[in-house]
């Protein structure tokens, strides 16, 4: 309180600005999109201020925002739906904002002045796992949810296809070497990060054009609120037609990546090389002429790849040589990048190397996303980046993996701590999922405290609950006051699963990535759930009804691996009458569960690949986007490679068509080898399902559509099913 206090008398008296009305006029619309029923009863005025600052107050029978841009009277408006009205507002923009019947007008003004400069958000693979399909009424719904949550500069990485097709055409390449450079769209960011090319391509003028024409609007709406665009650059990733047309340049393949075969690879321009300045400017200037610049861009040249050369010297002059091409094209240039290659081959970047690399770029022009510090913070490691400006960023989700997951006492501390420690050269905080998961809770405290940083993971959870339930149940708070307790203990990891998603096995995992590695009980799961089901006057809410699919949808997850092992016991036992019944209870709950899941369409896989086929401008591009938007959550790339399943989601249409149908060859299998006399072979078994995940990507039979029931109706039969 005594913070606030403080913020309001330094406001009080500050004169409106004189520079215009635009970021008035911007949210004011944002308002009216968000909630067209009281936009009319809030004021929005600009104020003088320094930083990122609003303030709310009322007038009358209205409240007033005042902010000093149209960001922070954004982040007002968010606090003010949050705090007093009890209105959540997803990220999905197929979740309705629930107003009261009431509006609330405050007792007593608040506000507050963000504690760091740049909020960030979004990660290249989130452009596959979630949104490459996305149109504008999904991106619209989305940027005004970054708006409110107060990021100032998000990825922007849709579009730039057509960028590179007028680049390479300009260098000399022809149409088919560049659009068969392309992947598919769902697997676009790793073609980006130069990891694969080629596979489930090529792009057609009518994607380029239609994407080039989508990020037009994005990043006008981005910019209309406030927020710097991350546009991409020249990190070096040359088609292999390249080496054709310029024989003598320093171009170099790329080492293997996850398996896939030689004609999938990339190749590497070296930054030293005359072509590379050639090509980076080439590709900004038409860059800018698509969709402007606010001078900041994204480059990662050695993700998940190592260096041609792990001297010093070359790490230097790569970073340099990079960074003057850089500032050759755009004089204000400055350069982003994600720090994922030193935590994931912190083999090779030694803290020398790391030096020697960051300081090819002097002065702050260099900027760092410390990509996982809920796992692992790299500034302590190396003397906060040896001065270097750096985001705190907040990962918590690989592939879209649907499982509860997350410390929020953890994130809360190490944030803080952060704050206190890291340095002036820590600027930001951030969120780097990988896709939009079930866990909105946790990237939405990270935001909040960049602009609240004293507020503990308690009040948060106070305020998030009220917030899933109207302000109408104390059943709600308390179940998440629990669910913060028992189940938000535990950080995210890679693959986080439950066994419904795995591969089918009698014990160890046949693939990494599906691992249940949370061992929260059901007993506070159930908890939960009977709480959430408790409350009243919350059913028609739709932050409640997502939160009991959420619960529901783990206790059942967590149910079948219990299920399994007891099969598994049953086939060692010789007990073949046990086996074909636990198979059966296997299998109802697999149904049960995609019949759950289908009472929300985000979560939905007909709904995945009818949206790929909705943005293909023909029918076999739609079969095309069809097989890449199944590809992409089963088997990721060729089914006999190491990265099946890591997008792994349980998604109705996906449940029962996918994972239920490998379980049910499993346990017949098993049976079959019982009934037979003989041990099961699960080598041979495994290797079989591989073609058989592989055929299943190129199907396109009809998936569970969307229901008409609502998550509580269903989980009130669930709940006495499976909880304990």
């Amino acid at each position: 309180m005594k913070r606030i206090a403080l913020l309001m008398a330094a406001l009080t008296g500050i004169i409106m600005s004189s520079w215009g009305a635009g970021g008035r006029e911007a949210a004011t619309a944002l308002a009216r999109r968000v909630v067209p029923a009281i936009a009319h009863r809030i004021i929005f005025e600009e104020i003088e201020a320094p930083g990122d600052t609003f303030a709310i107050s009322a007038r009358g029978d209205k409240v007033v925002i005042e902010g000093s841009s149209a960001q922070a009277m954004a982040v007002g408006l968010n606090n003010y739906l949050r705090r007093d009205l009890g209105v959540s507002v997803s990220w999905y923009a197929d979740m309705p904002v629930q107003l009261p019947t009431e509006m609330v007008l405050l007792a007593k003004p608040y506000g507050a002045r963000a504690a760091v400069d740049r909020r960030f958000f979004l990660n290249y693979c989130t452009f596959g796992y979630t949104m490459p399909f996305w149109q504008w009424e999904e991106w619209e719904h989305f940027i005004d949810w970054m708006a409110l949550n107060g990021i100032n500069l998000p990825l922007a990485m849709t579009g730039q296809e057509k960028a590179w097709y007028l680049t390479w055409k300009r260098i000399g390449l022809t149409d088919e070497e560049v659009l068969g450079s392309f992947t598919g769209p769902a697997h676009l960011p790793w073609h980006w990060m130069n990891n694969v090319d080629h596979f489930q391509g090529p792009l057609s003028f009518e994607w380029l054009d239609r994407q080039e024409a989508l990020q037009r609007r994005i990043v006008q709406r981005e910019r209309e609120l406030g927020m710097k665009p991350v546009l991409a650059a020249f990190a070096g990733h040359a088609p292999v037609a390249l080496k054709k047309h310029f024989p003598d340049a320093k171009i170099t393949l790329r080492d293997d990546w996850a398996g896939f075969p030689m004609s999938d690879r990339c190749y590497f321009l070296d930054p030293s090389d005359p072509l590379y300045l050639q090509v980076q400017k080439t590709y900004l200037a038409i860059q800018d002429s698509l969709f402007g610049t606010d001078h900041i861009y994204g480059i990662d040249p050695f993700n998940e790849q190592e260096s041609p050369d792990w001297s010093e010297e070359f790490l230097h002059n790569a970073s340099a040589g990079i960074f003057n091409t850089l500032r050759a094209a755009d004089p204000k240039a400055q350069w982003l990048q994600m720090t994922w290659n030193f935590y994931n081959d912190a083999k090779n970047w030694t803290k020398p190397r790391m030096k020697a690399f960051l300081e090819g770029v002097e002065g702050d022009d260099l900027l760092l996303l410390d990509y996982f510090c809920d796992r692992a913070e790299i500034w302590r490691r190396n003397d906060s980046y040896f001065g270097k400006p750096f985001i705190w960023c907040y990962l918590g989700n690989f592939g879209g993996n649907t499982m509860m997951a997350g410390d929020i006492a953890d994130v809360d501390k190490k944030i803080s701590v952060a704050l206190r420690e890291a340095g002036p050269n820590l600027v930001g905080l951030g969120g780097t999922l990988e896709g939009f998961d079930v866990n909105p809770v946790m990237h939405e405290y990270v935001l909040a405290k960049a602009w609240n940083p004293d507020m503990g993971s308690d009040e948060w959870i106070e305020q998030w609950a009220r917030s899933r339930g109207g302000n109408r149940s104390d059943a709600v708070v308390k179940a998440w006051r629990l669910l913060a307790d028992s189940v938000y203990v535990q950080r995210c990891g890679v693959g986080e699963a439950s066994l419904t998603n795995a591969r089918p096995c009698l014990d160890e995992r046949t693939g990494y990535y599906t691992r249940d590695n949370h061992k929260y009980g059901q007993e506070p799961l159930a908890e939960v759930l009977d709480l959430l089901l408790s409350a009243e006057g919350v059913e028609d809410n739709a932050a409640y009804q997502y939160d009991v699919m959420n619960v529901t949808r783990q206790l059942l997850g967590n149910a079948f691996t219990p299920l399994r092992n007891s099969f598994t016991a049953a086939y060692r036992a010789g007990d073949l009458k046990q086996a074909r019944s636990i198979a059966a209870r296997m299998d109802s709950l697999l149904l049960d569960l995609d019949a759950l899941m289908a009472t929300n369409p985000d979560f939905s896989m007909s709904r995945w690949i009818a949206d790929a086929r909705r943005c293909a401008a023909s029918p076999q591009e739609a079969d095309a986007f069809e097989q890449n938007a199944r590809t992409l959550l089963t088997t990721w790339s060729p089914p006999d490679l190491v990265l099946n399943d890591y997008g792994n989601r349980q998604w109705s249409g996906l449940i029962k068509s996918f994972y239920r149908d490998r379980w049910k060859q499993f346990t017949a299998a098993v049976i079959a080898a019982m009934e037979a006399g003989k041990p099961f072979d699960q080598d041979a078994f495994i290797k079989q399902l591989k073609q058989w995940e592989g055929a299943w990507t190129e199907r396109r039979d009809a998936l569970t559509p969307p229901s008409k029931l609502r998550a509580s109706d269903v989980a009130r039969t669930l709940r006495h099913r499976y909880a304990p």
